[in-house]
């Protein structure tokens, strides 16, 4: 049993962690990380992390489980690329593995995760699929400046524009506007970072994938992020209240419409607020007891 302050949840569930080959949770480091400040961590790692600490969800016979957990590393896995005869050999061990898909769950970093099908698996994602529930997409907290700069811009964005339509569709809505800064490319985090810290509201259009590591950058950053995507990744939705502290947009048609219409007091505010939903909610180690909501909910 644990009990969560500010939900007032009492959870009573328990969880059988599903054995798994060393070759499933790797420890070798990644070539490459993204972003570019992030070390090599991811939420896969977090939940088990978490998990494992939490002696009273636990149980070692699957029988007495309401829930199997997968542990499987599935970023680290797919750094050493994705060859048929790994993803053959992986399904394999997924079917081992498995005791009973139905009351199975894992977590997924990887937008691409888990790479093969674990049929009626509930799955934990960054990234929205069938049968998923949306978690955050997480990366290593900036290091802020000790002198935070002055607000200059009532938005911005800086990235590529070359990942998803819908950015380059924000940057030809808003090339006229000279309260927005937009940068295309890559200047590094420092000024990433002083840029976003300069405006108001962090532009966070979706990506190759459906979700955005700025979004929780900016509230890190105590910055309003606004979501632009077909898909609405704010997780947890019963627990949060996501419209206290960001926006969201399934397209940039409204884009001027809702810039124009707010109020820099009120954008203050929600940055100060979405900074602490960050630190209090949504941060490494902070997020999982929503995935065990989830999971008492769906018992």
């Amino acid at each position: 049993m644990i009990f969560i302050q500010g939900e007032q949840e009492e959870i009573r569930i328990k969880i059988y962690i599903l054995p798994v080959p060393d070759r499933l949770q790797p420890l070798r480091l990644a070539t490459k990380k993204y972003p570019i400040h992030n070390e090599d961590y991811h939420i896969e790692e977090d939940f088990f992390k978490y998990l494992i600490k939490e002696d009273n969800l636990l149980v070692t016979n699957p029988i007495d489980a309401d829930w199997h957990y997968l542990p499987v590393f599935w970023t680290r896995w797919v750094s050493y690329g994705l060859k048929r005869d790994r993803l053959k050999k992986l399904k394999q061990d997924i079917d081992q593995i498995i005791i009973n898909d139905s009351k199975t769950f894992t977590v997924c970093h990887h937008k691409d995760a888990p790479f093969v099908s674990l049929d009626k698996t509930l799955i934990f994602t960054t990234t929205r699929k069938q049968n998923t529930i949306d978690v955050p997409l997480l990366s290593s907290p900036h290091q802020l400046p000790k002198l935070v700069p002055p607000k200059n811009y009532l938005a911005s964005f800086i990235g590529s524009i070359s990942t998803h339509r819908v950015r380059l569709e924000m940057f030809m809505k808003l090339k006229h506007r000279n309260d927005i800064f937009l940068y295309n490319g890559n200047k590094g985090t420092p000024f990433f970072v002083n840029k976003l810290l300069e405006s108001y509201i962090s532009l966070c259009p979706r990506g190759i994938g459906v979700n955005s590591y700025r979004f929780f950058e900016s509230m890190q950053m105590g910055v309003v992020p606004l979501i632009i995507g077909d898909v609405d990744t704010r997780p947890f939705k019963k627990y949060i209240e996501w419209e206290r502290v960001s926006f969201y947009l399934p397209s940039v048609h409204q884009l001027n419409e809702v810039l124009d219409s707010v109020n820099k007091k009120e954008l203050l505010q929600m940055g100060r607020e979405a900074s602490m939903i960050w630190k209090e909610k949504l941060q490494y180690q902070k997020w999982c007891k929503y995935v065990i909501l989830e999971l008492k909910d769906l018992k």
